[in-house]
Order: structure tokens, then C-alpha cells, then sequence
């Protein structure tokens, strides 16, 4: 299912992508220039749910620009952690789960860049998928059984940045984030938002 939506989403992106360098440039080199990738963006994360702990953050991604500053952009965001659990069940204490899990995130939204040669800042706010396992109990008898089951939830990120561009192309960045999903289901039931921070390092293709 993730490998299914990560494919479409790209599909959409080069497509869109594709269609913009045929109306705006003919020059191969010069849309390839409107695609940034980062070589790096690590952060951490702080969740309201006490269900789960912080966690270490590690985000990649493919932005289409279609001006390098002072306009509109395409972003698919791809972002990877994971989260250490303690749950209970039925609240009983003695029949209590812990264990790390790996969550990935999957966004792609339009977002807008302002500023000049040297400093910048872009906003986005983004909608995305989470795909998640969750563990289950199974009880027979007097024996437990304990597995994982796969899930998927609609999340959104809200995403300020600062960059400094230290050339043309390549730039030093600093993001604040708040992640939320939109029910109150297995580690979210007591807290649905995240609020973490991000440093990484941006560049064009060429």
C-alpha cells in the first residue's frame, strides 16, 4: 500500500513537473535547476500523546520551483521515525505493551517562498498519509498473543523554514513543524499533534 501511494504520488509530481518545463522552458537545464533535493534534514519531534515518547526525525524530498524565490513550489515530503510505545490494555496494568515502532509520512502539497539572495523563508501546509503498525493483544485461555497490524491514518503538517543560501543553489535550513493526525485512534487517542524541529541542507539538481 506505502510503495503504491509513494508511486503514485511521484508519477503526479514528474508529470506535473514535465507539463510546467514544456509551457514555461524548453531548456532541459533549466528545469532541472528548478528541482531541489536535500542531502540531509534531521530533527526531533515532541508528541502530546502520552502514549508515546520523542523521537528522532529523518526527512527527504523533491521540490519543483517554478522561480527559485518570491513564488509558488511543489513539494513530496517522505519522512521516516521511530516511536517507543507504552500501552495498557483495558487499562490494566498488568497486561502492558512496550516496544518502538517505525512510522513513515508521505506528503505532497504546493507551498510559497519569500525573501532575498541570501535569506529566505517558505510555508507550507501539507496532506499526507501516515502509515503506521500497531500492536494487538489476542487472548485464549490464560495465553496472550501479541501481533501487529498495519494501519494508515490522514495526517497534516504545517512547515515554516528558514534558509540561508550561501550560493545560488544551495542553501542551510531550519524548519519548525506540527504534525497532527485527525482521530482519536491507537497512539493518538490521547493527543493528536506532534511539534518538532528540523537543520538540513538543500541544493538544486544542477
Amino acid at each position: 500500500m506505502k510503495q503504491k501511494v509513494i508511486g503514485l504520488i511521484c508519477s503526479v509530481l514528474v508529470t506535473f513537473c514535465s507539463y510546467s518545463q514544456e509551457v514555461t522552458d524548453t531548456s532541459e537545464t533549466a528545469f532541472l535547476k528548478r528541482i531541489f533535493l536535500p542531502s540531509i534534514d534531521i530533527g526531533y519531534q515532541v508528541p502530546t500523546s502520552d502514549l508515546i515518547e520523542g523521537s528522532l526525525r529523518i526527512a527527504t524530498s523533491i521540490e519543483y520551483r517554478f522561480r527559485n524565490n518570491n513564488d509558488f513550489f511543489i513539494r513530496l515530503n517522505y519522512d521516516t521515525y521511530g516511536i517507543r510505545y507504552k500501552l495498557e490494555e483495558d487499562n490494566n496494568t498488568s497486561n502492558t505493551l512496550e516496544g518502538t515502532v517505525r512510522v513513515s509520512d508521505v506528503f505532497l502539497a504546493p507551498g510559497y517562498r519569500f525573501g532575498d539572495k541570501t535569506y529566505r523563508l517558505m510555508f507550507s501546509v501539507m496532506p499526507g498519509i501516515k502509515f503506521y503498525e500497531y500492536p494487538t493483544f489476542t487472548q485464549e485461555n490464560e495465553s496472550i498473543q501479541i501481533g501487529l497490524e498495519s494501519a494508515t491514518l490522514f495526517t497534516t503538517t504545517f512547515l515554516s523554514t528558514f534558509e540561508y543560501y550561501f550560493d545560488e543553489k544551495s542553501a542551510f535550513t531550519f524548519s519548525l513543524y506540527q504534525n497532527q493526525v485527525w482521530e482519536n485512534v491507537d497512539f493518538w487517542e490521547d493527543g493528536r499533534a506532534a511539534y518538532g524541529f528540523s537543520i538540513g541542507f538543500i541544493t538544486s539538481l544542477l
